[in-house]
């Protein structure tokens, strides 16, 4: 079982890397990994809505996963997001995760169909038992459809082997209460506008994508929180927020924006898989945002 002290920190939402014919091209992300881990991220979250994992195939992304991990070779935290439209796709990742060498897996809630709370509680259920690692809860439910009240949030993070939550949602009040009635459960920060919140909130880390193209100064918001220095923290997220709100201007979808960002880095990795499109607005600001700031 992996390690679950090591679930802390910043930890890169991973991008995939596709050719221009939209072909998985996982070398493309060799540097870009080696260069998150020279700058002193925690860890990589493999597979998720960054990663576009939802537009793969599972072959696709069992291959991704496994290269990730070759690459990373144990020196820092890997969880791999097995959610998928078919339970059983979940359980075929979250055992090769578990076989390459994962820390934990993490989980959207099933989503296109109108399941039922009971239905979504007993998805976690069976992947919780079955999985060979401890599973970190999704929620995300500007991303999914699926909004989850407090009481099946609950349930959920009473699973045994279920060790918490990344908590892509803007309502804290829900985090502090499950963390609060919960005792033990490990919350990660999804909103990337809001690490300094919810890390002041109790959170032990965050999970985000522009931390792809910007992971020094969400390093920076982390160290500050933990060293009480709350005031450089929020300037810190001031100036990570400024790039957000740009890149939403530019890629109302982020991904595009994403990977946009990493090429003006010089990271090669390829343009988002359709039916994302290219960027068609301006960048002019946006580019000199980045260029301007301590990304790496």
């Amino acid at each position: 079982m992996g390690s679950v002290g090591k679930l802390n920190g910043i930890i890169v939402a991973l991008i995939t890397p596709f050719d221009s014919n939209g072909k998985l091209a996982p070398e493309r992300a060799r540097r870009l990994i080696e260069s998150h881990i020279e700058t002193g991220v925690q860890g990589f979250y493999v597979g998720g809505s960054s990663g576009e994992g939802f537009l793969q195939s599972v072959e696709e992304r069992r291959e991704y996963l496994q290269f990730v991990a070759d690459v990373c070779a144990n020196r820092v935290t890997l969880i791999a997001q097995v959610g998928a439209l078919s339970s059983r796709d979940a359980w075929t990742l979250a055992d090769d995760a578990g076989r390459i060498g994962y820390d934990v897996v993490s989980s959207t809630p099933p989503f296109y169909y109108a399941y039922t709370e009971q239905e979504v509680l007993d998805y976690y259920r069976d992947l919780a038992e079955r999985s060979p690692l401890p599973v970190l809860l999704y929620n995300a439910p500007h991303t999914t459809g699926r909004k989850l009240s407090l009481d099946a949030q609950e349930a959920m993070l009473k699973l045994p082997n279920v060790i918490g939550s990344k908590h892509t949602d803007t309502n804290l009040f829900t985090a502090e209460r499950l963390m609060h009635i919960v005792k033990g459960v490990q919350f990660i920060n999804g909103p990337d506008d809001m690490l300094t919140a919810g890390l002041a909130m109790g959170m032990v880390g965050g999970i985000g994508t522009t931390y792809n193209f910007i992971p020094r100064i969400y390093l920076d918001i982390y160290r500050h929180v933990q060293s009480g220095d709350l005031a450089s923290a929020r300037a810190s997220q001031s100036i990570a927020n400024e790039l957000i709100d740009e890149l939403v201007r530019v890629s109302p979808s982020v991904i595009p924006g994403t990977k946009l960002a990493l090429d003006i880095l010089g990271y090669d990795i390829g343009p988002a898989r359709k039916p994302f499109q290219k960027i068609t607005a301006d960048t002019s600001r946006f580019e000199k945002l980045l260029q301007d700031c301590d990304a790496f």
